[in-house]
C-alpha cells in the first residue's frame, strides 16, 4: 500500500513550498517567545531535582538507591508524556496539545513542592515528567513546520535555546535559595521546585495567542481554516487541486507503521535516543557523587552550575551552524566530544578546576547534540505523524534509559572512573550508529524528506 500518494505530496508541498521560499518563520516574536516558555521550564525542572538531592538524602535520611528512583520516575514520566500527548497533538492539532502541556508541568511542579515525602515527590515528578516529555517534542514539529528548509534548524536551535537558559538559571536560583533552610517560613528547597509550575501558569495566557500549524490543518482536511491561516501568514490559500479528502490523511496517520520506511526510520532513531539518553540520565546523580567524591554541596553545585552555563553556549553554537553542514556529522562530533569529557572527569576527579572544565565542555556538547538530534527526528517522519512518531520514538528512548540512574548506582562499587568510561561508551556507540545509518536533511524541505 503506497502510503503517501502523489496528490497528497503535491498538497504537502503547496503550503511547504511557499513557507520554504520565505526569508524567515512567518509569525510573530510573542508567538515564539509562547513556545520558547515550555521549553524553558522543562529543562529548568529537569535539573532543579538535582540540586535539592543531598539536602533531601541528609534530613529525610534517604539513600542513593531512593534519589535515583525518584530520577527515574521522571525519566519514567517523560515516556508517557513523549506517547501520549503527541498522539493528541497529531489528532487534535499542536495549539491545544502546547497548551495542555504547560498545564501538567505546572500542576506537577506545585504538587513536588508541597510533598512531604520520597514516594509523594516520585509520583509528582512522574507528573512533570509527562509535561516535559511531550513539551518539547511537540514544539519542535510545530516550528519546524512553519520553518523555511534552510532555517530549521536555527529555529528549532532557538526555541531549544530559551530551554538552556532555563536549564543554567537552575543553578545559580538554587544557590542563591539554599543558602538558608527556609524563607519566609517555608523551605527553600520548596520554593526551588515551586516556581516553574507558578510561574508557568502565570504565563499560560501567552500559549493561547499560538496560531495552529497550516501544514497540520491541511493533513487533516480542515480546509477553510487552513486558507484563513493561509492569508493571516501572508501566503497563498490552497487551491482546488491540492485539497485531499480528510478521510485519505486520517487513514494514512494510523496505518503509517505498517511501512516498512517509517519502521526503518523509528528503529534508528529510538536506538540512537536510547544511547544519548542513557549517560544524559545518570548524570543527574554527579551532585550527589561529587559529595561521595569528598567535594561540598556548594562545590558540587557550583561544578554542575558552570557545566550548565556551557550547555547555553552549545545550543548558542547550535543556532550559528545548525544549517550549515549535515545534521548527523554535527551529532557525530558533539557526540565523540561528549564522551570523552565523560572519560576526563573520571581520570580527574579530585582536579576541581580539570572537573569543572570538562563538565563546562561536556554540557555544551549535550547541548550541540541534543538540539541537532530534536531537529533530525522530527523532520524524518511526515506532517500527520510527525509529533505521534518524534513522540513515541524519544519516549522509547527514554523508557530504556530509566536504566541509566540504575547503571550509576551498580557501577559505583567499581570507581568512579568506571563509571564514566561505561557511560562514555554510549556516546560512542551513538555516534558510529548516526553515521553509518543516517540520512541527509540539511537544506532538504519536508516534503522531499518524506515522499
Amino acid at each position: 500500500m503506497n502510503l503517501f500518494s502523489h496528490r497528497n505530496h503535491d498538497i504537502d508541498s503547496g503550503i511547504g513550498a511557499q513557507i520554504d521560499n520565505l526569508g524567515r518563520i512567518p509569525v510573530s516574536k510573542s508567538i515564539i517567545i509562547a513556545i520558547s516558555i515550555g521549553s524553558f521550564f522543562a529543562l529548568y525542572d529537569i535539573t532543579n531535582f538535582q540540586y535539592i538531592s543531598p539536602i533531601l538524602i541528609s534530613e529525610w535520611h534517604l539513600t542513593d538507591a531512593q534519589i535515583a528512583y525518584a530520577i527515574s520516575m521522571r525519566v519514567l514520566g517523560q515516556v508517557v508524556g513523549a506517547f501520549c500527548i503527541p498522539i493528541f497533538a497529531d489528532w487534535k492539532g499542536r495549539r491545544p496539545a502546547l497548551m495542555i502541556t504547560l498545564i501538567i508541568l505546572s500542576v506537577g511542579s506545585i504538587l513536588v513542592a508541597v510533598s512531604s515525602n520520597i514516594f509523594q515527590i516520585s509520583v509528582f515528578r512522574l507528573l512533570t515528567g509527562i509535561g516535559i516529555g511531550a513539551e518539547i517534542v511537540i514544539a519542535t514539529a510545530y516550528i519546524g513546520e512553519l520553518s523555511p528548509r534552510t532555517m530549521r534548524g536555527r529555529y528549532i536551535s532557538i526555541i531549544f535555546l530559551i530551554g538552556t537558559i532555563g536549564l543554567a538559571s537552575s543553578g545559580p536560583v538554587s544557590l542563591l535559595l539554599l543558602q538558608e533552610n527556609k524563607i519566609l517560613g517555608i523551605e527553600s528547597w520548596r520554593i526551588l521546585m515551586g516556581i516553574p509550575g507558578v510561574v508557568a501558569i502565570l504565563l499560560l495566557q501567552l500559549r493561547f495567542s499560538i496560531w495552529e500549524s497550516p501544514r497540520w490543518l491541511l493533513s487533516r482536511g480542515r480546509i477553510s481554516e487552513t486558507n484563513i491561516l493561509l492569508v493571516k501568514l501572508g501566503l497563498r490559500p490552497v487551491q482546488d487541486q491540492e485539497i485531499n479528502s480528510a478521510a485519505t490523511t486520517q487513514r494514512n496517520a494510523w496505518h503509517i507503521f505498517n511501512n516498512r520506511e517509517v519502521f526503518s526510520r523509528m528503529s534508528l532513531f529510538v536506538c540512537v535516543w536510547f544511547l544519548i539518553l542513557v549517560p544524559s540520565a545518570a548524570s543527574a546523580l554527579l551532585i550527589v557523587e561529587y559529595v561521595n567524591q569528598g567535594y561540598t554541596t556548594p562545590q558540587s553545585v557550583a561544578i554542575t552550575t558552570i557545566g550548565n552555563i556551557g550547555y547555553v553556549l552549545g545550543a548558542c553554537l547550535s543556532i550559528l551552524i545548525a544549517d550549515r553542514f549535515e545534521r548527523k556529522y554535527q551529532f557525530a562530533i558533539a557526540g565523540l566530544v561528549m564522551a570523552i569529557t565523560f572519560i576526563v572527569r573520571g581520570l580527574l576527579v579530585h582536579d576541581y578546576v580539570a572537573l569543572a572544565a570538562a563538565s563546562f565542555i561536556g554540557f555544551a556538547a549535550n547541548s550541540w547534540l541534543t538540539a541537532c538530534l530534536f531537529t533530525y527526528t522530527a523532520e524524518n517522519f511526515s506532517t500527520h505523524i510527525r509529533s505521534m512518531a518524534s513522540g513515541g520514538v524519544e519516549g522509547l528512548g527514554s523508557g530504556f534509559s530509566t536504566l541509566g540512574p540504575i547503571i550509576f548506582v551498580l557501577l559505583q562499587p567499581f570507581g568512579f572512573f568506571n563509571v564514566m568510561f561505561s557511560l562514555s561508551s554510549f556516546l560512542f556507540a551513538a555516534a558510529i550508529t548516526i553515521i553509518l545509518f543516517g540520512r541527509r536533511s540539511v537544506g532538504i524541505s519536508l516534503e522531499q524528506l518524506n515522499k
